[in-house]
């Protein structure tokens, strides 16, 4: 590496509380990929109270499969709500899935619990179902320019839905749609590690951080992507 690579900070939120298998594999993927390109990514744990300075971070990254912890979570986030919208009004990049996505969405009902508000940043509700969902997703995503095709597997035990103003993360087959977006904020389902299948996506936040943080597009190097296409495709191909 030069002795002044760019950089990525990255706010990986409530790891302790949240992290499910493919969580930290997203991040190790977006940090390796940029690491390839001499782009430096330091990624700072957010745990328990500690507050959020909107200003420090290039990129918000919050998963999970805990369903438990969500209530803690939320009161969480609600504490660095102030921060968190700052950041999101600025257009800092954020992935929120499963467990992120649902405390991201406007509430969320958990069994016979009330009805819970959540951080708001999609207008979505979110629901227990009585069978958990698990199914193969294969859909086609607006906001990417090239590769739109985005792969993946979803394995919750909850649904949201989106109110009709809502724009959707990709569209699947019978006019249906996965995830959700605004602005640089983008939640989905698709765990598998999402990150790991789709590297057209991954780069896209990648760029979408540099970006953000130095106010100008810094094109990215091509590299060899063989092994990552093929995860790609097997999955692609998967019964």
């Amino acid at each position: 590496m030069s002795k002044n690579p760019l950089k990525i900070k990255v706010a990986y939120l409530y790891p302790d509380f949240l992290q499910g298998l493919c969580d930290k594999a997203n991040l190790d993927i977006f940090k390796l990929r940029a690491n390839e390109r001499n782009i430096d990514v330091e990624i700072e744990e957010i745990k328990n109270n500690d507050r959020i300075n909107s200003s420090r971070y290039d990129f918000y990254y919050i998963s999970g499969s805990n369903l438990e912890a969500l209530d803690t979570c939320n009161k969480l986030l609600k504490n660095n709500y102030s921060q968190l919208q700052i950041a999101l009004e600025s257009n800092i990049p954020m992935l929120a899935i499963n467990c992120g996505y649902i405390l991201f969405g406007k509430n969320y009902q958990l069994n016979n619990s009330p009805m819970y508000n959540a951080l708001g940043v999609f207008s979505s509700s979110t629901t227990v179902v009585q069978n958990p969902i698990y199914s193969k997703v294969i859909g086609t995503c607006g906001f990417l320019k090239k590769y739109k095709q985005i792969v993946g597997f979803i394995h919750c035990y909850t649904q949201t839905t989106l109110e009709e103003d809502t724009k959707p993360f990709i569209t699947l087959k019978k006019d249906k749609t996965e995830g959700a977006v605004y602005k640089n904020a983008i939640g989905t389902y698709i765990t598998s590690p999402i990150l790991a299948h789709n590297p057209y996506f991954c780069d896209y936040l990648i760029a979408n951080c540099l970006r953000t943080r130095y106010k100008c597009i810094i094109p990215l190097a091509k590299l060899c992507d063989d092994i990552e296409w093929y995860a790609h495709n097997y999955l692609l191909e998967a019964k």
